[in-house]
């Protein structure tokens, strides 16, 4: 992952691994195993992440300017009603376990680019960087939209991902959000979403009634959630090799790994040493407001000091443009 700088003086911390079961058999029946996009204040309250992050980040610019994209996404979403889900996809998804808006192969209707019209005008009301997607013709946007979709953006496209990546996230989330579990109870292939076939931002370790304790991957496209048993990888399901990385602050820095402080990190990068990739996971017991996009932005410190290590990155957030260098 290139970046211009590491932007804070941090150090790596192993965390040590206990095996962590999801409970009982009676309790993961009673849990869900597929959450799909429900929450209609979903990019608000993102929002409200981004805002409360970017206020002591030294980030805080870039923090601010995904707020004012996520508050365009809010607009967005409820501006505009869900197309028609194709029949055929839905009987596939129920019959062979097909993700039923995969999204490299679904035919997506142009409400997309009028979705990217509403978060433009948002963020270009604070910030300038708007106005370069917004004179775009709708050849590039969907070449660029492609790319996003296919994990193969150039950097070229760095300063149109984040506009681009969060209109798609706004077309999926509301085709996402009129599916029931039905159409997706038989997609059983645990390393993409069982919707859209996307890979995950991040996973979080979720609290409260029947999830507790589990762990839920996060799509990075359609928000729909889905479940993944703990200390297992999420890119090739290994369970050997398996180990976790975390940040010491500097002002906690002392000559040797403070290992205590690193088990109670709100925020760790679940490492494989089977695929040498790795993807962060988020502890809400630690953190109740925490939000799967807007930590992994602001923690991207912990991506570069990783990426270091020789683990590469798993799945994307479709804001940002990591580079090539």
């Amino acid at each position: 992952m290139a970046t211009a700088a590491v932007f804070f003086a941090h150090k790596l911390t192993r965390m040590s691994t206990r095996i962590i079961t999801d409970g009982s058999t009676d309790r993961v029946i009673d849990a869900p195993r597929v959450v799909l996009p429900a929450n209609e204040r979903l990019f608000e309250e993102r929002a409200s992440r981004f805002e409360a992050l970017a206020a002591r980040h030294v980030m805080g610019d870039f923090l601010r300017l995904m707020g004012a994209i996520a508050r365009g996404q809010q607009a967005a979403l409820g501006a505009r009603a869900a197309g028609a889900l194709a029949q055929s996809a839905l009987d596939a998804s129920r019959q062979y376990g097909m993700p039923p808006l995969a999204a490299q192969s679904h035919a997506r209707g142009a409400v997309w680019r009028a979705d990217l019209r509403d978060i433009l005008a948002a963020a270009a009301a604070t910030h300038d960087a708007a106005a370069r997607t917004a004179g775009l013709e709708e050849l590039t946007l969907e070449a660029i939209a492609d790319r996003v979709l296919l994990g193969a953006t150039l950097d070229d496209d760095a300063a149109h991902v984040p506009f681009v990546g969060a209109a798609l996230q706004v077309y999926f989330t509301r085709m996402a959000a009129q599916l029931n579990a039905a159409d997706v109870g038989s997609c059983d292939v645990a390393t993409v979403c069982p919707v859209c076939a996307s890979r995950p931002v991040a996973s979080v370790i979720r609290i409260g009634g029947v999830q507790a304790n589990l762990r839920y991957l996060i799509c990075s496209l359609c928000t729909t959630e889905w479940n993944m048993v703990r200390v297992k990888c999420s890119a090739c399901e290994s369970d050997k090799g398996v180990g976790y990385l975390a940040l010491e602050a500097a002002e906690n820095q002392t000559d040797g790994a403070d290992r205590g402080a690193a088990r109670g990190a709100a925020t760790s990068a679940e490492i494989c040493d089977e695929c040498h990739s790795y993807l962060k996971v988020f502890a809400q017991d630690k953190d109740p407001q925490l939000d799967a996009v807007a930590d992994d932005l602001a923690s991207l410190a912990l991506d570069v000091l990783v990426d270091e290590q020789g683990y590469s990155r798993s799945g994307p957030n479709l804001l940002f443009h990591p580079g090539s260098g």
